[in-house]
């Protein structure tokens, strides 16, 4: 009996500008990277899956009960809320998981990993789900079975992108659309090496917050204008308002450097780029020590347009706009970081990618 294996491919995410937006139905504006997870599924008689980062094995059955490993909940997670979807069981695979995609960076390794699996088995099992159908499910078990309460950008940049573009969402529409990146400057990942764990870090409270936000202002943000948050400043509360602001601000700020984009603008939008930085360390609040360390040198640079922090926060890494390569000056930070937090920087060049997608069956 020949046992068919398939591999497929799925891909990081960056995003440009639009942080902490998209779960308050704002505009967020990411793209994927040609950094990915690798994802091979062997049929087998039960569920097992390996990952090669960790070194760790998990045999599971596909039921609502979570795994020791947190990690396993992401592939176990993905699976039951597909079946809970199609209304019928999954056939069993063994599914090996490897990545070049740094776990903890920001650059959304669980979406990339979950999205990947949902992908892979609706093409293994031919379901004909959407790739913006594979995206929801996605979100919904992240949510659901791992609870991360993420908005649904990480999981459409990983479903949706396209090479060589980047994905303008509205997240209060569910709407999105393809902004060429022809010509952009080049982009570099910085890895702070300060990992996050935003199930247990302070991500679902600045959530909480902005809830409160649109709930005490009886509308919902992309309605309420800087005018009326600084009326209502000493009603919201000091943290409330000042995580009010950064929203109203950074949906502006993501239609701003869209506009710079199709006027080859990149000195406005390097700008923007470090306004959402400054918007993140003193409104929102989910920038670290060592974070804003590496920002301000990088951004000292003379051939960088602008940095700043880039995922859920409270650690992870950081993107940079920049002229042309940045790799020397980069080293030389790199060492001023160890020296000042005894922690290893990494960096890494990344390329705008198309989604994910299968790449061999044998």
């Amino acid at each position: 009996m020949i046992t068919l294996t398939y591999t497929f491919r799925s891909p990081g995410r960056i995003n440009l500008i639009g942080e902490h937006t998209d779960y308050n139905g704002g505009y967020v504006l990411p793209a994927a990277i040609d950094r990915y997870t690798y994802l091979t599924f062997q049929e087998s008689d039960h569920f097992e899956s390996y990952t090669h980062d960790l070194n760790k094995s998990v045999t599971f059955s596909i039921d609502g009960q979570r795994e020791t490993d947190t990690w396993a909940n992401y592939v176990k997670g993905a699976i039951f809320h597909l079946t809970k979807y199609v209304k019928k069981p999954i056939k069993p695979f063994k599914i090996d998981v490897s990545s070049t995609l740094p776990i903890g960076a920001g650059l959304s390794s669980s979406a990339s990993l979950m999205v990947g699996i949902i992908y892979a088995i609706s093409k293994i099992e031919k379901l004909d789900l959407d790739r913006e159908r594979i995206a929801q499910i996605a979100h919904e078990a992240e949510n659901e079975f791992v609870g991360v309460n993420c908005g649904i950008m990480d999981q459409y940049a990983v479903a949706l992108a396209k090479k060589d573009n980047f994905l303008l969402i509205d997240a209060s529409s569910g709407l999105y659309e393809y902004v060429s990146a022809m010509g952009f400057p080049k982009i570099t990942i910085v890895d702070s090496g300060v990992k996050h764990e935003l199930a247990s870090g302070g991500y679902n409270t600045r959530r909480n917050e902005c809830a409160r936000a649109t709930e005490m202002m009886g509308m919902q943000f992309r309605e309420i204008t800087l005018d009326l948050i600084e009326s209502k400043r000493k009603t919201l509360g000091e943290n409330v308002y000042k995580r009010a602001k950064h929203v109203v601000e950074e949906n502006q700020r993501v239609l701003d450097t869209i506009a710079a984009i199709k006027n080859k603008d990149w000195q406005k939008v390097g700008e923007l780029v470090k306004k959402s930085h400054e918007s993140l360390k003193n409104l929102f609040e989910v920038s670290t020590d060592e974070i804003d360390f590496l920002v301000d040198r990088i951004n000292a640079l003379e051939n960088v347009y602008g940095a700043r922090m880039i995922g859920g926060g409270f650690g992870g890494s950081i993107i940079v706009i920049s002229k042309s390569d940045v790799s020397l000056q980069l080293k030389e930070i790199k060492d001023a970081y160890r020296r000042q937090f005894g922690i290893e920087m990494k960096f890494y060049p990344v390329k705008l990618s198309s989604g994910v997608r299968k790449i061999t069956q044998f």
